[in-house]
């Protein structure tokens, strides 16, 4: 039987090492395991877990729009976290500004992955 939830979400990023310290400085994730051949890791914390997977052609002007979004709290939304993507030098995709009563920012990893922080959450 399927269980609730994700086990964890994948994506191709076009340097592993670079996107391993991106997603360390941006969501304080860890490697829970990395290898070589193929080049990917598995990083994550507090239940959420990314595969990122290496792919040095990939082009994420032409193979991608999604986006992965997280939640936070909206005490911490200027002061933590748009002053953290803007420390990173992440270039915005959309936001800071409103949305569902609250507050989102879009921006980009690395391997120009697009990334949302936003509050409220939608899960309950």
């Amino acid at each position: 039987m399927i269980e609730n939830g994700f086990d964890h979400v994948a994506l191709n990023v076009i340097d592993l090492d670079a996107s391993i310290v991106f997603l360390r400085d941006m969501f304080g994730f860890e490697v829970i395991q990395r290898w070589d051949s193929p080049r990917q890791a598995f990083v994550g914390k507090d239940g959420v877990v990314l595969g990122v997977m290496e792919v040095k052609e990939y082009d994420f002007t032409k193979q991608t729009m999604a986006h992965i979004a997280f939640p936070c709290r909206k005490e911490d939304f200027a002061s933590v976290v748009v002053e953290r993507v803007k420390r990173l030098k992440a270039p915005i995709v959309s936001g800071p500004k409103a949305q569902r009563e609250g507050e989102t920012i879009l921006f980009r990893d690395p391997s120009g992955n697009i990334f949302e922080v936003c509050y409220p959450s939608l899960r309950k």
